[in-house]
């Protein structure tokens, strides 16, 4: 039917009404789509045209250089980069390559949040904050062909109906 706000796309389908959070749906799509690219062929990467340097304090650097090896399994190929930056020269490919310094940031301090909690659960918040980077956002104009598009591969996707569910235990604003 259209667009709410240029955030909720309105649908109606067989007598009802859906409004769809186009942000929380797109995030939620590629939150799946990464667990199912590492589960299977690995994260698809892309080679970034220019190198990021990310400056850390020296706990995140340490805490970065300490899981350089689950980086790249999300998609990352990251090295230090003197004593307290490290150098990413690949980043998940749903990224946009501006978002990979505040992602990387981001990530070093859950890192330091989180660090006992167990590979897989690392891997899910680092899937969680990617893909959130990479949705598209509230305001943000989309065609009526992509809505379109967009609502049948969401409810092509019958799993898929909220943010990851874990998403509340490490992000209090939600």
């Amino acid at each position: 039917m259209g667009e709410a706000f240029k955030t909720y796309i309105v649908v109606e389908i067989e007598n009802d009404l859906y409004y769809i959070d186009k942000h929380a749906a797109h995030e939620r799509m590629n939150f799946e789509r990464m667990k199912s690219e590492v589960n299977k062929t690995g994260i698809l990467s892309q080679v970034l045209l220019s190198p990021v340097a990310v400056n850390l304090s020296a706990d995140e650097f340490n805490a970065v250089c300490e899981n350089l090896d689950l980086l790249k399994k999300c998609g990352f190929d990251a090295e230090p980069f003197g004593s307290s930056a490290v150098i990413v020269r690949e980043a998940p490919s749903l990224l946009d390559g501006s978002d990979v310094k505040d992602l990387i940031l981001e990530i070093a301090q859950k890192l330091l949040e989180h660090k006992t909690d167990i590979e897989p659960e690392k891997m899910d918040w680092i899937f969680h904050s990617a893909s959130c980077r990479a949705a598209v956002k509230g305001g943000d104009y989309t065609s009526p062909q992509e809505r379109e598009m967009f609502v049948e591969k969401l409810l092509s996707m019958p799993d898929i109906r909220y943010c990851p569910p874990w998403q509340t235990r490490y992000d209090k604003n939600f």
